[in-house]
């Protein structure tokens, strides 16, 4: 046992030396990303940019879809209507006003950015655009490429990144937002692009550091609590900086290796939390594909039937009927029928009739309207759900929930038995986000003294690690 015991001690200490620096600057960038999270933009404020559908010159000569394909939108894009749908092969784009498909270039994309800022923020500044490989904020946006990079000179110094294949704006940022990301989300995820870039690469890294972090501070805790004893009148064999490690390590340590480890189970080691996910669902809420027919009916029923403030319409289809989805500039989704597009609400009959046929033949525990939220659809800090939503919870092994949109029917959240375990294991653990704790400014009152303590313990860690590897050792006599 005193082998044993001298052997953690040592994997204790080196793996401190080479690993405490990088604990501390994830716990110190988890500072920033309380305050301020990862350049993203939104569905919602996707749409604010848009200008209203205008269909009045359309649509002749309109090249539909042949093949079924998974979504299909109309959209406005540099003043012109177009469909735009997702297939098995990525991505397409038609124009709806004219046969020729329309191409993204230089002056397309300043315009849509133009378009972008005026509708957003009402303001139409000077910009500069120019293609863009990739930078630090498009690495979750490539397959979007090729891109546009508009700069524009107002005081937020925004920066927009437009599709050169879709026409959408994918990414926006500002000045304060990529300055402070630099101190947060980057370090915190390793996010560097020069890593990030290497998606296996970076993936393995940070399995494996967060692996090694974990057995650090499970020695670190051995040791803690193996050296804690008196010894005359004192309770700890160490002094001076090592003493305040031991002392945080023995108050704080808990809370590290909770943060570390579901850090790690963030990134779904080996498939560990990895599910099927909804897609038989969808496919049994749909009942078929979408088809170039219904993707024609919507254009026509648009052109036909204007809707003013409509600035996005999509086409779905439930129980082998297709349905349109009309989108305001504000985000509010409504659902109409085809081909008048006459407003068509859900009752709560066709609510549950949607939980039936989500998954045919098994039991359904219990369903009905929510309209606060649960311990798996809930609003955190910056990200709202939903609310009210209609909630189905089934009688399987997985005790599998879904969300819909009573709005719309759409399927918004699915919870089976291993995104169960990852909103425990990771967002839980991570985030401290339990209902008790979610609202602001408990929260924050509750996470940074715990932060605060855990920087500390790191940091000290990284100086005695620092002092070990710069000690001169003393000549022998």
């Amino acid at each position: 046992m005193r082998g044993v015991r001298r052997t953690l001690f040592l994997t204790h200490r080196w793996l401190g030396v080479a690993l405490s620096l990088l604990m501390a600057l994830w716990a110190l960038s988890g500072f920033v990303m309380m305050y301020v999270s990862y350049p993203e933009t939104s569905a919602t404020e996707r749409t604010a940019g848009l200008d209203p559908l205008d269909l009045s010159a359309c649509c002749d000569h309109v090249d539909f879809p042949d093949d079924p394909v998974d979504r299909a939108a109309i959209e406005m894009v540099a003043g012109r209507p177009v469909l735009r749908w997702f297939g098995p092969a990525g991505p397409e784009l038609t124009s709806l006003a004219g046969p020729a498909a329309p191409e993204i270039g230089e002056r397309e994309a300043a315009e849509i950015a133009r378009t972008y800022m005026r509708n957003t923020f009402g303001t139409d500044p000077a910009l500069r655009i120019a293609p863009v490989d990739g930078d630090q904020w498009t690495i979750s946006v490539r397959r979007y490429a090729p891109l546009w990079k508009a700069q524009f000179a107002d005081a937020r110094g925004s920066v927009l990144y437009v599709s050169g294949l879709t026409g959408q704006v994918v990414q926006d940022t500002h000045a304060s937002e990529r300055f402070w990301n630099w101190l947060g989300a980057v370090p915190h995820w390793l996010y560097f692009r020069t890593l990030r870039d290497n998606g296996p690469l970076w993936s393995q890294v940070v399995i494996y550091t967060s692996l090694l972090g974990t057995f650090l501070t499970v020695t670190g805790l051995y040791v803690g609590i193996v050296t804690w004893r008196r010894r005359g009148k004192r309770w700890s064999p160490f002094r001076g900086v090592a003493l305040w490690h031991h002392w945080l390590g023995l108050v704080f340590g808990l809370v590290t290796l909770t943060w570390v480890f579901s850090g790690f189970a963030s990134m779904n080691p080996w498939g560990w939390l990895a599910g099927d996910g909804p897609g038989q669902e969808m496919q049994s809420l749909a009942g078929r594909p979408i088809e170039g027919g219904d993707v024609e009916a919507l254009t026509h029923a648009l052109a036909a039937h204007p809707r003013p403030g409509v600035v996005s319409a999509e086409v779905t289809v439930r129980g082998g009927r297709a349905w349109a989805v009309l989108v305001g500039r504000d985000g509010e989704r409504t659902r109409a029928s085809l081909p008048d597009l006459t407003p068509a609400p859900l009752a709560d009959v066709d609510l549950a009739r949607l939980g039936s046929a989500a998954k045919p033949g098994t039991p359904i525990a219990s369903q009905g309207m929510i309209a606060q939220g649960d311990a798996y659809h809930y609003s955190h800090h910056s990200t709202p759900a939903l609310l009210p939503a209609w909630r189905v919870i089934y009688g399987d092994a997985d005790a599998t929930r879904l969300y819909f949109d009573p709005r719309t029917g759409e399927l918004i959240g699915f919870v089976d038995a291993d995104s169960r375990a990852f909103r425990w294991w990771h967002l839980a653990l991570h985030r401290l986000d339990f209902s008790v704790l979610r609202e602001r400014p408990l929260w924050d009152i509750v996470v940074l003294p715990l932060l605060a303590g855990v920087s500390l313990l790191c940091l000290l860690g990284a100086w005695m690690g620092v002092k070990r590897l710069t000690r001169r050792r003393r000549p022998n006599v």
